[in-house]
Parts: structure tokens; sequence; C-alpha cells
């Protein structure tokens, strides 16, 4: 039981957290909000280059998986830029 209640806690300070950053649960959000920060393009550009990516993959209209996979992967890229530059 104390198991139970402990993945519970930590899963609902995780989502609160994930809230909190990005005032929204969906991961197409996440990767929005993260490209724009990222970026110096306005948001409109940012999610028309999002769009193209993903109909180049040949997703049409992604959905969360396909969001979480590129919010997933253009993270680990800002990692490996943020080492590259040490």
């Amino acid at each position: 039981m104390r198991v139970f209640i402990l993945v519970f806690a930590l899963s609902a300070v995780g989502v609160a957290a994930t809230f909190a950053r990005y005032g929204s649960l969906h991961p197409c959000d996440w990767l929005l909000q993260d490209m724009v920060g990222a970026s110096d393009m306005p948001e409109i550009w940012v999610e028309t280059r999002i769009r193209a990516r993903f109909f180049l993959d040949g997703v049409s209209e992604p959905g969360v998986v396909d969001c979480l996979d590129g919010w997933w992967t253009f993270r680990v890229e800002e990692i490996e830029k943020l080492e590259a530059a040490e």
C-alpha cells in the first residue's frame, strides 16, 4: 500500500510540475513552446516547421504519441548541442 501511495504522489507531482511549466498536458504544446524558446523565429514559423517535419515523416495529423516522440527527439538534440559546445 505504501508503494502505491508513493507512486501516486510522485505521479501527481510530475503532472503538476509539467502543467506548471507548460500550461498544458499535451506534448504538441510542449514541443511548440520548447522550439519557440530555442529559436529566434516567431511562433507561427515554428509551428509550420513542426507540421512540415511531421508531414515529411508521413504523419498528416500528429497525435499524442507523435508529438511526444518529436518532443523527446528535440530535447535530445538540444542536449547534444549543449554537450558539443562544451
